[in-house]
């Protein structure tokens, strides 16, 4: 019985083996997105039209380059206006002016939401974090929605 070892072919360089692995990774890796401020402005819709939470989420750009957010929960027979906040957004490092996610807190006397927001690719992610502050003993509790650009010129709620 004859044993045959298969063996491929070295790379001829270690460079060439490097750049070939940074070119498939480039492809296999999912790319992000990155969404300066002026494009997360406007109205997001919740994708669950059958939402108990936020329903709509507004986005705003002052002048001067401020951002504001203003969040509505799904209320009967209105959706419920939680207000206007300041929103705070974050580059991927101390130098990136390309911003995809903010933060706003809403301290509503008896909780505090606190909204992690990320926009990539036309869609908006909301984290609410929302904190008992009343001594009621209900519990903490975090949600997760997805929402879509409302078209300039659409009412949807």
């Amino acid at each position: 019985m004859t044993t045959r070892t298969l063996t491929a072919a070295a790379p001829r360089s270690l460079t060439a083996l490097a750049l070939a692995t940074l070119s498939l990774g480039a492809l296999i890796a999912p790319q992000r997105a990155l969404a300066a401020p002026a494009d997360m402005t406007g109205t997001w819709v919740n994708s669950n039209v059958t939402t108990s939470g936020i329903t709509r989420v507004n986005v705003t750009r002052a002048a001067g380059g401020q951002m504001t957010v203003q969040v509505f929960g799904r209320c009967h027979p209105n959706d419920c206006d939680w207000g206007s906040a300041q929103m705070v957004a974050y580059g991927a490092t101390v130098s990136d002016s390309n911003h995809f996610t903010a933060t706003a807190v809403y301290a509503k006397g008896f909780a505090t939401t606190t909204l992690v927001m990320n926009f990539a690719r036309g869609r908006l992610d909301v984290q609410a974090l929302t904190q008992f502050t009343d001594g009621s003993g209900r519990q903490n509790y975090a949600s997760r929605d997805a929402f879509a650009l409302d078209p300039p010129g659409v009412t949807s709620r």
